[in-house]
């Protein structure tokens, strides 16, 4: 009788060999699946907190508000959640 642990043929290690490869795409799926979300999550958060304070410097750069005005209106912007009046 033939024994499947000392089979060397080229069944066995065809076999071998893509379930090898089967098990690296699995978890390179499975990373790959992970930096996405996490990268969409994160860049997400960044992204919604700083674009009023991007829009406000793209103002000052291009010369429609003065110094002091950008400077008060970024304290503003830092102080929004507890304005002061």
């Amino acid at each position: 009788m033939h024994s499947m642990i000392h089979d060397t043929g080229a069944g066995f290690w065809l076999g071998h060999s893509l379930m090898v490869i089967f098990i690296i795409a699995v978890f390179t799926l499975i990373l790959a699946g992970a930096y996405l979300v996490l990268n969409a999550l994160l860049g997400e958060a960044q992204s919604n907190g700083n674009e009023p304070l991007q829009a406000l410097a793209h103002q000052y750069t291009r010369g429609e508000i003065d110094r002091d005005e950008f400077l008060r209106r970024q304290q503003e912007l830092l102080d929004y959640p507890n304005p002061k009046t």
